[in-house]
């Protein structure tokens, strides 16, 4: 599955439910759970180095993937497309140091979503968009550092939502998942 293809499947699981009325709350909810994803990694990592074993790392495959579904927000909202995008994968940096610039880039964003929602400061969206295209190419850049599969995990991530939601979000069955049936998803090859 290629990026074009995702984005239209991903937002069939977004949630219209809560606070997603304007453009802003949908830009804040894909920085803050981006954020929380990042945290997620991170708790495979000790002093830098990725510390879980070959059959855990399909958690590095599946929190990307996780990231990927809330940068198709941003992509989706600020109508973007890759082939604009001015940004090269990232050869020189291990994984640890590409999520590293992920989470700053991440809380620069945070930081414009602050001052727009609680000072009332106009966007720069070109600074917006750019970060946006930061973010993915350097998410593209921690996966294939991993030798992970970019269209196989945006492809599993949609059979897990689709296992997870059917068509359409809702709250209680995105508190009341079934971990196991998600597990098996993910695990397949």
């Amino acid at each position: 599955m290629n990026w074009k293809e995702y984005l239209p499947l991903a937002e069939k699981t977004l949630s219209t439910q809560f606070d997603c009325e304007t453009k802003e709350q949908l830009y804040l909810h894909a920085i803050i759970g981006s954020l929380t994803e990042i945290e997620e990694l991170l708790d495979n990592y000790k002093n830098g180095e990725l510390v879980i074993s070959v059959n855990q790392q399909g958690s590095v495959a599946e929190e990307s993937a996780d990231m990927f579904w809330y940068l198709a927000i941003l992509f989706r909202e600020l109508d973007l497309n890759l082939e604009s995008n001015p940004y090269k994968i990232v050869d020189d940096m291990n994984g640890y140091n590409i999520l590293m610039n992920y989470l700053q880039v991440n809380l620069k964003m945070l930081d414009i979503m602050k001052k727009k929602i609680y000072y009332d400061k106009k966007i720069d969206m070109l600074t917006f968009i750019n970060q946006t295209f930061e973010l993915y190419t350097l998410l593209e850049s921690y996966c294939k550092f991993y030798q992970t599969d970019l269209g196989l995990i945006l492809e599993k991530n949609i059979s897990k939502l689709k296992a997870r939601y059917g068509d359409k979000f809702s709250s209680e069955k995105a508190i009341n998942r079934d971990l196991e049936i998600e597990k098996q998803i993910l695990e397949n090859e």
